[in-house]
């Protein structure tokens, strides 16, 4: 009688185990498709957002091509700029220069300041105003090689390309600390370095760099 009402024990036991193995394949089926699931709505709005952030940067890049900005004792700088490879007749022509000699950006817009400050230079000042007493200083910046060593142009006219520079509209020129890059870079970059009480303008490009140390002027 015992035997028998063990038997019958584990005849139940196993009945249930066979009952149970369908459920978890399933429950192991659905879990499997649930890390496999077509991305959520707010998966999808965030690709959404993304895209939409790459339209404006494109934007952007088309309207003022690369950007250097700072805010200077709460006022804003801007520096726009082309993209200009290492590898091009732009750039051998610059290595190429005389002393004396202004580069040219010919395959690309005059790089461009916008300052809502005057800026001070080691004294040499690059004035707010200069195209209208209400409107931001705006220039085109252009490098020279001098007798020893080089300098920056800042030319009035700005909304120009990079082949058109007005040596009659130069306005102000300052030196530029010239240095062998510590890395190559492969096209031109124009950026700013905070550093009290101003900042350094930075520009490299192929083996050479240049900075230039300045703050707002009073």
């Amino acid at each position: 009688m015992r035997t028998t009402t063990t038997i019958t024990s584990l005849l139940i036991l196993a009945t249930l185990l066979l009952a149970a193995l369908p459920a978890a394949a399933q429950e192991q089926a659905a879990s499997s498709r649930s890390n496999t699931a077509p991305a959520t709505a707010q998966t999808a709005d965030t690709d959404a957002e993304a895209a939409a952030a790459a339209r404006r940067e494109r934007f952007r890049r088309l309207r003022y091509g690369n950007l250097a900005e700072l805010e200077l004792n709460g006022r804003q700088l801007r520096i726009s700029y082309p993209d200009l490879l290492a590898d091009s007749d732009d750039y051998r022509a610059f290595e190429s220069l005389a002393a004396g000699d202004v580069a040219a950006w010919d395959s690309g817009r005059a790089v461009k300041l916008l300052t809502h400050a005057s800026l001070s230079f080691d004294g040499i000042v690059v004035p707010y105003g200069n195209a209208s007493p209400d409107y931001p200083g705006v220039y085109s910046l252009w490098p020279r090689r001098t007798a020893d060593g080089w300098s920056l142009v800042f030319n009035g006219e700005a909304d120009i390309w990079g082949s058109q520079r007005n040596p009659a509209a130069d306005a102000v020129e300052v030196p530029l600390e010239h240095s062998p890059a510590d890395e190559p870079a492969e096209k031109l970059t124009i950026e700013f370095l905070e550093v009290e009480p101003g900042a350094v303008l930075r520009i490299a490009w192929g083996d050479h760099q240049f900075l230039a140390a300045f703050e707002a002027a009073p």
